[in-house]
């Protein structure tokens, strides 16, 4: 995020900027049910006075089954006083995260003390999976200081030894079966080594949030699950103690198809990259050569939340990420062996260029088989000579949303009750709630209320949600295609997409109306394909693998 460049870059565009659709797209609507729903959640991102940089990154939230009924429900990650300014203030007086466990009514109850989820450290990322093998949610809470993992059983979590993922200033993280034992693994990523007593100030000369390029890099890290929960650093036999870059967002994907799942992490402001797996276990970059380092003017971009989809309907999945304002957010069409940034020909630059993103998801809107895009945006500097008074009112900006025709083409749309939202917007998680067959949102924004948005929105068809399962857990880094007819949808398992989040694991597919499902399949993460009988429509259904590993 090299700010003050980034702003002169944006007053010599000549452009003007529309922003959203003005009118919102007939049919589209996201009902804000915050009030009404029992979640009461205010971002507290510590004293600002100071501009401390942790708190205008923002912090992430989580929907999973936490209490084992069968149902969402809700993880939130609180902030609070920064470690350095918590001399003298009582444990107890220090916010801590929450849960809200969703009810026969479909309220929400905060039970996160009970459940032993009020983590007090000052949060940033969520992970959610089951690591112990248990068949129950586990989570790992990545904060700026000390990390924390809580093990679930019986509906309560207890939190496990912190000393091997140690204290840092860690963002995303992602739960996968890397090395192929049949339990998951945890990537981490590091961002910044902060400096809590540096001042910045904006291009205008007042005090303001630093730039990320201010301060050393943190270093990423992998630990390996030792079967039983537990976990050992390898970061340095892996390969990737190789590289220090600041961590934004991390996906686990076999991007080559050889059967090894790979780490794709986006770095903020310095060259993504991907970390390819050898046979032997060890790791080696090949964002450069594959594309995904760079935009395609080669330069390194803000990369805050990140996303795989296939965008073009041609059955491969493609990258996207968000980034700083004035620089574009960024779409990589996968060319069956490497990418291409196609950004301003599928119609996602110039309508970034205002804003800065950071939480997104892919989703279909209108049940019409083609993925949609959402995102919520958020500065992180102030804009010229905007006064300090103005509080953080002064860096929030509308979200926003994007249709898919199905071949790569987006359109802006105003989408009615979201992207009429300011916010300083950071996290967006997707799940189906209510489970009515489409996907609901969880937002999340710096020093604002968590919202809840209940999907309204009109439907051009069916849909299907798949939750495919190996061991008993569900199974990041599957990929699901449904055919129908001469037509395959394609959608990759990654909770962890998106800006320090941790969304429901399941595959959601709208189908158009008249189309029949003729065919469902799963590739597994160590590249086993198996074939299921095809579903009925408007359905939810899981899938066992039986399949044997490669």
């Amino acid at each position: 995020m090299r700010w003050p460049g980034a702003r002169r870059l944006l007053l010599t565009t000549g452009l003007g900027f529309a922003g959203a659709a003005s009118a919102a797209q007939e049919g589209l609507r996201l009902e804000d049910v915050t009030a009404g729903s029992g979640v009461r959640f205010l971002h507290d991102p510590g004293d600002l006075s100071r501009f401390p940089l942790p708190a205008i990154m923002g912090s992430g939230a989580a929907l999973f089954d936490a209490d084992g009924d069968g149902d969402l429900d809700i993880y939130l990650i609180q902030a609070g006083p920064l470690p350095e300014d918590r001399d003298g203030i009582p444990a107890a007086e220090v916010p801590g995260n929450r849960l809200f466990l969703q009810q026969p009514d479909g309220g929400f109850r905060d039970d996160a003390g009970a459940r032993g989820l009020f983590d007090r450290g000052y949060g940033t990322g969520v992970a959610v999976g089951d690591v112990n093998g248990d068949c129950g949610a586990d989570v790992f809470v990545a904060n700026y200081g000390e990390d924390a993992l809580y093990l679930g059983g019986g509906g309560a979590f207890l939190r496990m030894d912190p000393a091997v993922f140690g204290a840092r200033w860690s963002s995303a993280a992602a739960l996968c079966d890397y090395d192929g034992d049949s339990d998951l693994d945890l990537y981490v990523g590091g961002y910044l080594v902060d400096d809590p007593d540096r001042d910045c100030v904006s291009a205008s000369g007042e005090p303001d949030f630093c730039s990320p390029q201010s301060l050393p890099y943190e270093r990423d890290s992998l630990f390996r699950n030792r079967g039983d929960g537990t976990f050992e650093d390898v970061t340095g036999e892996a390969g990737i103690l190789s590289e220090r870059r600041p961590a934004l967002g991390v996906l686990c994907h076999d991007f080559n198809g050889d059967g090894r799942p790979d780490f794709y992490v986006a770095n903020d402001g310095e060259p993504n990259l991907l970390w390819e797996q050898a046979e032997d276990g060890t790791f080696a970059d090949a964002a450069l050569f594959l594309g995904v380092a760079l935009n395609a003017q080669g330069r390194s971009e803000a990369s805050m939340g990140v996303l795989l989809g296939d965008v073009d309907g041609d059955a491969d999945l493609d990258l996207f990420m968000t980034h700083l304002r004035a620089q574009t957010n960024t779409l990589y069409r996968n060319q069956g062996g490497g990418y291409l940034d196609d950004t301003p020909a599928m119609g996602l630059a110039l309508p970034s260029l205002p804003w800065t993103g950071f939480g997104t998801r892919f989703l279909d809107l209108e049940m019409d088989g083609d993925l949609d895009l959402l995102l919520v945006n958020g500065a992180v500097a102030r804009e010229g000579g905007t006064p300090a008074a103005g509080g953080l009112d002064v860096y929030a900006e509308p979200a926003q949303a994007f249709l898919g025709d199905g071949d790569g083409r987006f359109e802006e749309a105003a989408v009615e009750g979201f992207t009429d939202v300011r916010s300083v917007g950071r996290g967006l998680v997707t799940g189906d709630w209510d489970r009515d067959g489409d996907l609901d949102l969880l937002v999340t924004a710096v020093g604002g209320p968590a919202r809840l948005f209940e999907n309204r929105s009109s439907r051009e068809g069916g849909f299907l949600l798949v939750e495919p399962r190996e061991f008993g857990r569900s199974s990041p880094g599957a990929v699901v295609t449904l055919e129908l007819g001469g037509r395959s949808l394609v959608r990759a398992l990654n909770p962890e997409a998106g800006y320090l989040t941790s969304s429901e694991p399941v595959a959601h597919f709208g189908i158009p109306s008249g189309a029949e499902i003729t065919g469902l399949s799963v590739r597994w993460p160590d590249g086993v394909m198996e074939q299921f009988e095809p579903p009925a429509p408007d359905s939810r259904v899981l899938l066992n693998r039986s399949a044997p590993p490669r």
